[in-house]
């Protein structure tokens, strides 16, 4: 698939499945957080860096370079000593905004969850534990 400014789409076909392309696009570890932190302003890469904790230089790099290519981010090098490049979100990319809060919501859901779960497996503690082996009735298939 080529876009209005002619470039091509890393690997886009007509035929494939929606979730699947949404997921090659933004479905790596990073790429929706670096969009998360680039939907309130333009960044610097090192700014970028610091918020994305665990991130690799290497691996940033990588994640905007994609984002970019998908049409998602703008990348804007300016001729200075030392050099300077900033980071923004495209109008495309601001289109992921939904999906970006609908994650963060679930994610806040989630650890709810997971916290209650903790708390409940706590409670149960001195409860006594129930064997995990398979019914001899059951197949392993």
């Amino acid at each position: 698939m080529v876009t209005k400014t002619g470039k091509r789409l890393a690997g886009v076909a007509q035929d494939r499945c929606p979730l699947t392309a949404a997921l090659d696009v933004v479905g790596g570890k990073w790429g929706l957080i670096a969009l998360y932190w680039l939907v309130s302003g333009t960044r610097r890469f090192n700014e970028l860096r610091r918020l994305l904790p665990g991130i690799s230089h290497k691996v940033l790099a990588a994640t905007l370079r994609n984002l970019e290519r998908e049409g998602l981010v703008c990348r804007k090098a300016y001729a200075e000593r030392p050099p300077r490049v900033e980071y923004s979100i495209s109008g495309h990319g601001r289109t992921t905004q939904p999906v970006i809060e609908a994650m963060r919501a679930w994610g806040h859901t989630h650890l709810d969850w997971v916290a209650e779960a903790e708390q409940g497996e706590v409670a149960a503690a001195g409860a006594p534990k129930r064997s995990a082996s398979p019914s001899p009735a059951r197949s392993r298939a």
